[in-house]
């Protein structure tokens, strides 16, 4: 995308909108005079279309005139996102606050009033291309900042892909050794062990990824069936068991049994994520539980630790893509930040929400809640 510098101090180009000719002579000639660049409309609808063309950054527009006048010229102006930003100044002859009022209302930026000071006019037009200057200066640094954010996730993604064969090849030579036990002592199994443990940490961080950027890119497949929350939760445990016997917490399961439409695997990691999440900073010996509720048609899933809890002003940053939370004791470890972006996009795409409740001292509830499936034909 080829982005032009705009100059802050080049002349604006001026649309000038009224039905008396003469009105629009002596507009025309002061503006350029002072070095503007003028465009005439003589009534409603030329004007928009000239203004919906892009030709111009500001708009004097006459109150009264035949057919649309200014006041529903500026609605439609405003109420269009591509031309919202374009400063509307309303030149009348009326000078009652309440058609001040009205003006404003419409969406108008500034008031002249008629007849004109030329002064006036000149000051508050410079002061309106000014602004429309430097709204597209801003635009144009968005862009390019969205064009540099699209560059560097592509770039990510392709690295990241790439990652995958190298690490599950590692993964597999791992496996060849843990399985030829007279090559190694049990000092060495313990040590291919541990690498085997953290390649695969680094594999599921690579899918998350991967599932990440599908997801936000509306590319994630779900293959949305019939399924038993409760049970996909209690199946959840066993991937993170060994994971919270090591630090001796108890995993309670319990609620009710409620039917969703949702993605089985999909489902799965989710529990399996907030379990992981719950189990890296649950302190050793307490309890984590999960519980599945449902009321008026709606399932609401959570997982409650015990930990240390997190402040109100990090809730909405752990959501986020590679957002984290700086640990409160040494022992508590660090986490991607990806687990819990994951499982925030894999809710919302099931069209549910996800939140948490917590606060220091007190522990953290992650939650989130889907629509409950209601066979076709059920009884309401």
């Amino acid at each position: 995308m080829n982005i032009i510098p705009i100059d802050q101090n080049a002349p604006g180009r001026i649309l000038v909108v009224d039905d008396e000719p003469l009105n629009r002579i002596l507009l025309r000639d002061l503006l350029e005079f002072n070095g503007y660049s003028v465009l005439e409309a003589e009534d409603g609808l030329s004007a928009l279309k000239i203004v919906q063309s892009g030709a111009c950054d500001v708009v004097l527009l006459d109150v009264m005139m035949p057919g649309i006048n200014g006041l529903e010229v500026c609605r439609r102006l405003k109420a269009d996102l591509k031309t919202a930003a374009i400063p509307v100044l309303m030149v009348t002859a009326l000078v009652e606050s309440e058609q001040r009022h009205l003006g404003i209302d419409a969406g108008a930026n500034d008031y002249l009033t008629k007849p004109i000071d030329r002064r006036d006019v000149i000051l508050r037009v410079r002061n309106a291309v000014y602004a429309k200057h430097l709204y597209d200066k801003v635009q144009q640094d968005l862009d390019r900042l969205s064009e540099l954010d699209k560059l560097q996730d592509n770039l990510t993604h392709m690295i990241v892909h790439d990652m995958r064969s190298p690490l599950m090849i590692v993964d597999w030579s791992y496996d060849f050794l843990l399985n030829e036990k007279a090559l190694l002592n049990p000092k060495q199994s313990e040590y291919v062990a541990m690498g085997q443990s953290c390649c695969r940490e680094l594999v599921e961080m690579v899918n998350s990824l991967l599932d990440i950027s599908r997801m936000e890119s509306g590319n994630m497949p779900l293959n949305r069936i019939p399924c038993d929350l409760l049970e996909i939760a209690r199946k959840a445990v066993e991937p993170v068991a060994l994971l919270a016997l090591k630090k001796r917490l108890t995993l309670l399961v319990d609620g009710q049994t409620a039917t969703v439409v949702a993605d089985r695997d999909i489902m799965h990691r989710i529990f399996v994520n907030l379990l992981g999440n719950a189990i890296k900073f649950s302190p050793e010996d307490s309890t984590i539980t999960v519980g599945i509720t449902v009321a008026g048609g709606t399932l609401r899933a959570t997982v409650t630790d015990q930990g240390c809890g997190i402040p109100p002003e990090y809730h909405t940053m752990i959501f986020e893509k590679f957002g984290q939370v700086d640990p409160r004791h040494k022992e508590q470890k660090h986490s991607s930040g990806l687990g819990l972006t994951f499982c925030k996009l894999a809710v919302e795409a099931h069209g549910g929400v996800i939140g948490i409740e917590s606060e220091p001292g007190k522990g953290s509830t992650f939650w989130f809640s889907i629509p409950v499936y209601e066979a076709k034909g059920a009884s309401q």
